[in-house]
């Protein structure tokens, strides 16, 4: 099963394939011949002068970005051209307790199209400053369970890009966290207040409902349609919206364009609030802890973030509330495990699947290993926010996985000379390696 990415290599030269790819995307065709000045104007297009020749200072100038950012300036559509299609935006909402879910998405088009995926966290005030700050990361793949993309370049200010690849329609688009966020912060006990005694919304509240409206609304158009209204009932734990409860709201709440508008939203709470058995509070409460939300309206567990498709041709996506289980979870390990770097200095032998801005040690839970301990040390930690799943004095009982790949700890790099160096020891024999390996 083939896992190749079909992203940007970090070389400095460009592939042939990367070659061929970028002269599709301009030329449309591959069949037809062209001269060395007609190639130059293709690749270097911001670099040829008015004689034919490169203007090597310009090129020398631009060589100080990355490649990828390069290539994806010469992939934009050129201006003028009304036919290039624009940029495809949409946001989504996750939590990675007390539910591991999200908004993911299935990818419609009508032929195999060149497109780059950026993922950046949406503005919430919700949400503690930097609290999922280099935590998330998206992955393409299709419905053979073969991966296409993943965020590996951090682009500017937490955006997170795929490089430049080929999707077609069928292809899932999922998002995923390292779990570095889990460490819960010490909280008051002592809730604020939801509703006042007057029965009214508090006003700390209203703008969290507004925070959570604007993170369900996936396509940006001011209002929640139906479905856009089910993922948010669903996330929350409730049941789905029937159709007679949908016309309740359309007949009773402010609407337009077949969707509530963020007023509706609200007085749909407001409504909720003038619960005569007076179970509004709890009610809420609970909502608001399926949604990541503490006893202080602070989102330490949830997230919204938003997607940007650069397109070569029109795209539609359909978007979905994905719970992520341990068929997810496997999936994702061994396509990075097949992807990493191998440690051959420990027995188990992991690898390291690492990007700009996370990374992923795996295992491969192998028949002579399976019941054996681990523990990893550090012996060297720099600029890392690092999280072991198991959470037990940084154990990895191989048992206790429930697949065949083993994750042994996930880190995400919080400043570019990050650094993090480990051990590997066998809990029973207590013998260890004496080398180090750097993570970051």
């Amino acid at each position: 099963m083939s896992r190749e990415l079909l992203d940007v290599s970090n070389t400095d030269g460009l592939t042939n394939g990367e070659f061929r790819r970028i002269y599709r995307k301009i030329m449309g065709d591959t069949k037809e011949r062209v001269s060395i000045r007609q190639a130059y104007t293709i690749l270097l297009k911001d670099f040829v002068n008015d004689s034919g020749y490169v203007d090597i200072a310009a090129l020398l100038q631009e060589t100080n970005s990355s490649k990828v950012e390069v290539m994806s300036k010469l992939l934009e559509p050129d201006e003028g051209n009304d036919e290039a299609p624009s940029p495809l935006k949409f946001r989504g909402y996750m939590t990675v307790y007390p539910k591991v879910q999200c908004i993911c998405y299935t990818i419609d088009v009508a032929e195999p199209t060149f497109c780059e995926i950026i993922l950046s966290l949406a503005n919430n005030s919700d949400v503690p400053r930097d609290r999922f700050l280099n935590d998330l990361f998206l992955i393409v793949y299709n419905m053979h369970d073969e991966l296409i993309g993943i965020t590996r370049h951090v682009l500017s200010d937490g955006h997170y890009s795929t490089g430049m690849m080929t999707v077609n329609s069928g292809d899932k688009v999922m998002i995923f966290g390292m779990g570095t966020t889990m460490d819960r912060k010490k909280s008051t006990t002592e809730r604020v207040v939801l509703i006042e005694e007057n029965s009214k919304l508090s006003k700390r509240f209203r703008a969290t409902l507004m925070n959570i409206f604007d993170s369900f609304d996936i396509d940006q158009d001011g209002v929640l349609n139906k479905n856009e209204m089910n993922f948010y009932t669903l996330a929350c734990g409730d049941s789905e919206l029937t159709d007679d409860d949908w016309d309740i709201y359309m007949d009773t709440f402010d609407n337009r364009d077949g969707g509530l508008t963020m007023s509706g939203f609200i007085k749909v709470h407001e409504m909720e609030a003038l619960d005569p058995e007076g179970n509004a509070a709890a009610d809420l409460w609970h909502s608001l802890y399926c949604l990541g939300y503490d006893t202080q309206l602070s989102a330490i567990f949830g997230c919204s973030y938003d997607i940007v498709a650069r397109i070569s041709r029109p795209m539609r996506i359909e978007p979905r509330l994905q719970y992520v289980v341990k068929e997810h979870r496997a999936f994702i390990l061994e396509s990075l495990y097949r992807l990493g770097e191998p440690d051959e200095r420990f027995e188990m032998r992991p690898r390291l699947f690492r990007t700009d801005y996370f990374g992923l040690l795996i295992a491969k839970r192998e028949e002579r290993f399976a019941n054996e301990t681990y523990r990893m040390i550090l012996t060297k930690r720099e600029h890392i926010k690092i999280n072991f799943p198991h959470q037990v004095d940084q154990l990895i009982r191989l048992a206790d996985s429930d697949s065949d790949w083993v994750l042994i700890a996930s880190y995400t790099v919080t400043d570019p000379d990050a650094q993090l160096e480990y051990n590997l020891e066998k809990v029973v024999e207590r013998s260890a390696s004496s080398a180090t390996s750097p993570l970051a």
